[in-house]
């Protein structure tokens, strides 16, 4: 870890001096002048997800467990108009949208330090939701067993959601707040991954927040008792201006616990695939290492605490149906035989087509043809 002495992790809303420079993301969690200096300007060190492990491992993370909350609010039909060529960020097609991306690249890297491969997986902002609940992506509010089948229920949620909003990001953060209570203080990182900035109505008073702000505020103050990181993934068009500037308005915590990261900027810049998703995987996580060792050194580690008891909804009733109606049709070879001749009750729809050349493709890298014999083109 470099330095092994202590440091300051409590956060302050001071903004950086001159000297303090930043990495990449134009956002920091711990101040460049309080982090080994080694760690500083490595953004183009690492050209592949395989060098960002070996980074996060020299640089202390042991272990982590995954949570996964994705915005389901409106403005996702329209946010990818430059970035996702006009396009809505949630469409299924044979070109993973920005949200599968995201999630293929954050898995990849984290995977390795998850013992258990369980990652709780919810979603928000639709129309079940608001700015007041999360949902659950199985009915019996089971977890997802690894990115693999994150990635997979995904694609079978989305056509059946009904994207609404506003936006805030307390329900999801209470949510993680509370499991990582209930894991006995367990280290967790929680990954947001969203298209917009906390909502902000036009009377909202400057120097004031709205209900949104002040209960996402509020919700990262009170998760910093916890053994628990927070990183926001920017996906779309943006704005991305007031989130890059959001810890600097958080009040005093018990360690700086919020990193926000724009996915789009970094995923745009002239380089190959493999060294863009390095540079994000890298600009995601950089901070995780020091998080984890701050939670170390002040002993939140094992620590319960007394987070607000939060209970998830179900998937909103279109998603259930869904599920239903999906048992007559087993994901094997005989399905995949019927997706091409059709069923006896006529010809596939657009959906379940969809979801037979999804079966085609590796899950986990999202390019690599899926190897029919092993369930798996990833290597």
């Amino acid at each position: 870890m470099g330095n092994k002495g202590s440091r300051d992790y409590h956060s302050s809303s001071e903004n950086p001096g001159p000297s303090e420079s930043r990495v990449e993301t134009q956002f920091h969690v711990v101040p460049s002048h309080k982090r080994p200096q080694k760690f500083l300007h490595i953004t183009d060190q690492y050209k592949t997800l395989d060098q960002v492990i070996a980074a996060l491992r020299e640089f202390g993370l042991e272990s982590s467990n995954l949570i996964l909350g994705i915005d389901f609010t409106k403005s996702n039909e329209w946010t990818g108009k430059h970035s996702f060529n006009r396009r809505s960020l949630h469409e299924i097609g044979n070109v993973p949208n920005p949200y599968e991306q995201a999630i293929s690249i954050i898995g990849r890297t984290l995977s390795p330090f998850d013992e258990d491969n369980l990652i709780p997986c919810f979603g928000f902002g639709d129309a079940s939701t608001h700015d007041h609940s999360v949902f659950s992506f199985f009915p019996d509010f089971r977890p997802c067993h690894g990115f693999e089948e994150t990635l997979m229920r995904y694609r079978e949620i989305v056509p059946h959601l009904r994207l609404a909003g506003p936006t805030s990001f307390a329900p999801i953060i209470n949510m993680a707040t509370n499991i990582v209570e209930k894991s006995g203080g367990q280290y967790h990182v929680l990954v947001i991954i969203a298209d917009g900035q906390v909502t902000r109505s036009s009377d909202t008073q400057t120097g004031s927040f709205s209900p949104q702000e002040q209960g996402t505020i509020d919700a990262i103050v009170a998760a910093s008792k916890f053994p628990l990181s927070i990183v926001l993934v920017g996906v779309g068009d943006g704005p991305w201006d007031a989130m890059q500037q959001f810890d600097d308005n958080i009040p005093s915590r018990v360690f700086d616990n919020f990193q926000f990261v724009n996915f789009t900027s970094i995923m745009s810049k002239n380089m190959s695939t493999s060294e863009k998703e390095a540079a994000f995987a890298l600009a995601a996580l950089m901070e995780i290492p020091f998080q984890y060792k701050a939670t170390q050194e002040l002993q939140l580690l094992g620590h319960a605490g007394k987070a607000p008891e939060v209970f998830p909804l179900p998937p909103p009733l279109p998603v259930i149906q869904h599920d239903t109606s999906m048992k007559a049709y087993p994901h094997s070879t005989s399905f995949q035989f019927q997706a091409s001749q059709g069923t006896p009750h006529g010809p596939l729809s657009q959906q379940e087509r969809s979801f037979e050349s999804q079966e085609q493709v590796c899950p986990v890298c999202l390019t690599n043809p899926r190897d029919m014999a092993f369930g798996c083109g990833h290597t």
